[in-house]
């Protein structure tokens, strides 16, 4: 028996691949758009019909990189560096039941669903080590939301203060003896653990996947990167990595090796398709060229490089030379919003930060395809993403009788430049609509509030000796960090780096 058919008609098409916005009908048929074709042409007796008059139907975004544990801490920094955020890892994902691991979960995708995203690349942490409920918990809330969803195992064997040279010493006497009994679980329960969850892989709902996070190259000990690079190609995983997020991780990498970590995994044979550097920014031209050879990707994430003063990654330079690029938002303690329309907005306005001539900035089609086509290339859903006969019917509709569509101008221009999440009128995820009229249509959202605000309580009485710990230690972290950006190196991201505050 075939599957029930919907018509989508008298609706306004956008194509990211052809550029194209016209008059369209769409037919779904399950999961899948079977039929796009000039209005009226589509002959499908029995469909239920869906009226798109006055809308502007886009593919749904993909999210090329998020953390689901942070949706419980949005809005919890303001002047935090990467380097403070990181400081304060342990407590904003810690002392975690799997109820608590899973609404996080949920509260993400819910708000990504809202603002038009169907689908994601989440880097799952747990602290200290991933567990098998834990992880089974953040499927079922994807799933449960109706998103797909890649999901990796964040792990390292090496603290913050035992990663970077130097840090360690920098801290007073106090609290480098309270830092040093830091403990992430061992290297062989947290490989252990991965095996645990990769060997239930097919329990995983339908449109969840698996793929490795080695977080950071030099919060991994050679050992242990090597071992989740053998787990990886035993089940096929993808694999998905912080590289040169922040200054001071690309001057550790020269300290620890004296070589870049593009260069340091390239010399262990890690770089390969499938691969994905996340963020980016401090990466020279030979970095680039590394990433290209190896048919690698980057998750480019400029809301959260903003927010946390990494600096601006140089998108340009990248497609110049072929790779594939995606487009993320990072975690709500990053980048808070989990909008793809902020980061398409934000991601076209640092391209012109760059000299040059403006040739060489995003221009609005470009920038839609980061988000669309350039994620799914990252996330492997290879039908998402796209307009087109067989693609997925993950849609977003907007409202053309919003004021952000008023004139109508450049639909695809005015969705990079004008639209907010409040233009949206209804998202399909998988020939369903998930949400329509500013209501979820597919999960009970009803107490939800609620159930947040008892977590964030019980979380809170949890950790009420490692936050201010944390509180204690930041200062210290962020001081050497700014020390640390004295040291040369070949490349810059920020503006006007050498100018004092007038």
């Amino acid at each position: 028996m075939s599957a029930a058919q919907l018509l989508i008609r008298g609706g306004l098409v956008a194509d990211p691949a052809s550029a194209l916005v016209e008059p369209r009908d769409l037919l779904v048929e399950g999961a899948r758009i079977v039929a796009v074709a000039a209005p009226g042409s589509i002959a499908a007796p029995g469909a239920k019909i869906h009226d798109a008059s006055n809308r502007l139907i886009l593919p749904a975004f993909v999210n090329a990189h998020t953390h689901g544990h942070s949706n419980l801490v949005k809005g919890v920094a303001d002047r935090w560096t990467l380097e403070a955020s990181l400081t304060n890892g342990p407590w904003l994902a810690g002392a975690r039941d799997t109820e608590t691991i899973y609404l996080s979960a949920l509260l993400g995708a819910l708000d990504m669903l809202s603002k038009g995203c169907t689908s994601c690349f989440d880097l799952v942490y747990e602290f200290p080590l991933p567990t098998k409920a834990g992880f089974a918990a953040v499927a079922r809330a994807y799933a449960d939301a109706g998103m797909k969803a890649v999901l990796a195992p964040m792990v390292a064997d090496k603290t913050l203060f035992t990663a970077i040279p130097g840090l360690l010493d920098s801290l007073p006497e106090d609290l480098r003896k309270t830092v040093s009994q830091f403990d992430l679980g061992s290297a062989d329960a947290t490989i252990a653990a991965i095996e645990d969850i990769a060997e239930g892989r097919d329990e995983l709902p339908e449109g969840i996947e698996l793929a490795i996070a080695p977080t950071i190259p030099h919060h991994c000990s050679e050992d242990f990167l090597a071992r989740c690079i053998d787990l990886a190609e035993r089940h096929d995983l993808p694999i998905h990595m912080h590289i040169a997020e922040s200054r001071l991780q690309a001057t550790t990498a020269r300290k620890l090796w004296g070589v870049s970590p593009v260069r340091y995994l390239a010399d262990r044979g890690i770089l390969r398709p499938g691969f994905v550097a996340a963020h980016g920014v401090w990466l020279d031209g030979s970095d680039l060229d590394l990433l290209a050879k190896h048919q690698c990707s980057v998750a480019h994430i400029p809301a959260s490089n903003l927010r946390l003063g990494s600096g601006m990654a140089h998108v340009r330079a990248m497609l110049d030379r072929g790779i594939n690029v995606g487009l993320a938002t990072d975690g709500a303690n990053s980048s808070d919003a989990l909008s793809m329309l902020q980061a398409m907005r934000l991601a076209s306005y640092a391209s012109r930060g760059f000299s040059g001539p403006r040739e060489n900035w995003l221009n609005a089609t470009e920038t839609l395809r980061l988000a669309t086509q350039g994620s799914a290339g990252i996330t492997g859903f290879a039908n998402t993403g796209r307009m087109e006969l067989g693609a997925a019917a993950d849609l977003v509709f907007f409202d053309l009788d919003h004021l952000d569509f008023i004139p109508l101008t450049d639909p695809v221009n005015q969705i990079v430049t004008a639209a907010d999440t409040a233009s949206i009128s209804d998202v399909m995820a998988n020939g369903r609509m998930v949400f329509s009229g500013g209501r979820f249509t597919a999960i009970d959202t009803s107490g939800l509030r609620e159930r947040v605000r008892e977590a964030v309580l019980k979380l809170s009485a949890k950790l009420a000796d490692a936050r201010p710990l944390a509180a204690r230690l930041e200062p210290h972290v962020v001081a050497f960090a700014e020390k640390a950006s004295e040291e040369p190196l070949g490349v810059e991201r920020f503006v006007n780096p050498r100018e004092k505050s007038q």
